[in-house]
């Protein structure tokens, strides 16, 4: 480990006991980026991806992704803020379309570093966000009662997982593309089959809601590797409520029965993705117990 990833482990330490120590980014095609501030060394790794037409990660941002792994070390806002100054320079004159962003992903409660990105034009577009296993919430009042899915339930599930990403594209990085409900089925067929932690909630047998969760243990090469600490963890992967019954409890219902079957896997904590500029999930995950770690920052499009 070199002396800037030693100081950024500690710094992010002191800011967050739940933060993992830093790791390189997954692509082996990552670009250095090199400079000091104040006298003080910065460094990052830039990546390049393109993601094709009809792929399951064009479905939830930009196609083509810039993204940087900033290691300021001890140099603080300063190193971060000479960083993209670097990142944006080097960007100059690079052919770049509507459909593309700059990302970097940074812990949640570094506010000087939220004052930086807001500088460079960037917006905070997603979180993770983690729930340490404590005893689940009550399901509350509800009319609706939650089972495991079938594979019966392929299509009422699609269907919400439809309506969770249309609403997604409005206040979220998802993206409108034609096909989006083949890939949908398709990773709900998945879930079903390969995971098994599926339920969904009816109203008097009408399909009101559903979640989809797997558990994970972070490894090299995965996409929350460096985000969290080792050991086994719940993943909500999908919470949708059908329009209709938002406001209703169906949410709570779910989420009393997905903690208490995941904190039954001896899960060391929960964790999930949100968008802040939803009016609607933040309030509802906080009061759920989870808090933000990392946010996601974006600036659309790419700098050019």
């Amino acid at each position: 480990m070199n002396p800037l990833e030693e100081q950024q482990n500690a710094r992010f330490a002191a800011l967050d006991p739940l933060l993992p120590p830093i790791a390189a980014p997954p692509s082996p095609s990552s670009e250095p980026l090199l400079v000091t501030a104040g006298g003080r060394p910065a460094g990052g790794l830039l990546t390049h991806a393109v993601h094709a037409p009809g792929s399951w990660p064009a479905l939830w941002g930009p196609s083509e992704i810039r993204d940087l792994t900033a290691v300021p070390g001890d140099s603080g806002a300063a190193g971060l803020a000479a960083l993209l100054d670097a990142w944006r320079d080097r960007l100059r004159g690079t052919p770049s379309t509507a459909d593309s962003g700059c990302t970097l992903t940074w812990p949640s409660r570094d506010a000087e570093a939220s004052a930086v990105l807001l500088a460079h034009g960037f917006a905070p577009m997603t979180c993770l966000a983690v729930r340490l296993p404590d005893p689940p919430a009550g399901p509350g009042p509800s009319r609706v009662t939650v089972r495991r899915a079938v594979e019966g339930d392929a299509e009422a599930l699609t269907e919400l997982r439809l309506a969770e990403w249309r609403y997604t594209c409005l206040v979220g990085t998802a993206v409108p593309r034609p096909g989006a409900r083949e890939l949908l089925r398709a990773e709900v067929a998945r879930a079903l089959r390969f995971s098994g932690l599926v339920w969904l909630a009816e109203d008097d047998g009408v399909p009101a809601g559903m979640a989809a969760c797997a558990l994970v243990s972070p490894a090299p090469g995965d996409s929350v590797h460096g985000r969290l600490l080792p050991g086994r963890w719940g993943y909500v992967d999908t919470l949708s409520v059908a329009p209709a019954a938002r406001g209703g409890g169906v949410g709570r219902a779910l989420m009393a029965v997905a903690h208490r079957e995941l904190l039954g896997h001896g899960v060391r904590g929960t964790f999930l993705f949100y968008h802040p500029a939803n009016p609607l999930s933040p309030v509802f995950w906080h009061r759920q117990g989870y808090r933000p770690l990392w946010t996601m920052w974006i600036r659309r499009p790419a700098w050019s």
